[in-house]
Order: structure tokens, then C-alpha cells, then sequence
């Protein structure tokens, strides 16, 4: 009996981490696409407000490898705004 206990722990242990692990695979094109399209558009912007950019694409890196996807994906948003290509990711951020 306490074999099956133990058994049945390490199966639903095992259950938990497969499900929670594929909703951050999923949220990885926010960590991954999002930062690609900022860099694009920084060269053809403002001094100014290319740096703000620039902090919030590196604020949003940061919290990236934190796994705080949600996070980052606000402030890719912000940058994208700054820079003028804020609504192609607006879909994106949102998942």
C-alpha cells in the first residue's frame, strides 16, 4: 500500500510538471519574436527614444530570463509603441 502511495505521488508529481512546463514553451515567441522586431526598428529612430527602447527591450530581456513572460511582453509593447510598430504585436503580447 504505501508503494502504490509513493507511485501514485511521483505520477502526479510527474503529471504537474509536464502540464505547467508547455505553457512557457508556449510564451517563449514573446521572449523570442517580440525582442527580434524592436531591434529592427531602433536604427531608424530618435536618439531619445531609441534609448528608451533600448532600456525597455533590456528590462524585458531580463525578465524574460527570469520566466516572467507576461512581464517582458508589456514592456516589448512599450517599446514597440515608442518606436511606432506597436500594433503588429498587439496579438502576440496578449498570449
Amino acid at each position: 500500500m504505501r508503494n502504490f502511495i509513493v507511485t501514485l505521488a511521483g505520477l502526479v508529481l510527474t503529471g504537474t510538471v509536464a502540464l505547467t512546463a508547455a505553457p512557457a514553451s508556449a510564451a517563449d515567441a514573446r521572449c523570442e519574436a517580440m525582442p527580434q522586431q524592436i531591434r529592427s526598428a531602433l536604427p531608424g529612430a530618435d536618439k531619445s527614444v531609441a534609448q528608451n527602447a533600448a532600456r525597455r527591450l533590456r528590462l524585458g530581456e531580463a525578465l524574460c530570463r527570469a520566466n516572467n513572460q507576461r512581464a517582458a511582453a508589456k514592456e516589448f509593447q512599450v517599446a514597440l509603441k515608442l518606436l511606432g510598430a506597436g500594433g503588429a504585436s498587439t496579438a502576440m503580447a496578449g498570449k
